[in-house]
């Protein structure tokens, strides 16, 4: 018992760290399915400001746009 207390939570922690990750990845992950013309630029905007709650909005907001092609 007290070997799985030193250890973690454990399965749950791993699934639930993998929700986190998804969630504040979902602009990049939505830009690189759609292959959106700006994905890497996303993606990084993600990275650095996906933190804040306007950041991620203006990331998803950007990945889920039609870039102009002109």
């Amino acid at each position: 018992m007290a070997y799985a207390a030193a250890m973690g939570a454990g399965f749950p922690t791993v699934v639930m760290g993998l929700l986190i990750a998804a969630v504040y990845f979902l602009p990049s992950l939505l830009a690189w399915r759609r292959q959106h013309r700006w994905r890497d630029k996303i993606l990084l905007a993600n990275l650095l400001t996906g933190w804040t709650v306007i950041g991620w909005a203006v990331c998803l907001g950007l990945a889920l746009s039609r870039p102009r092609t002109s």
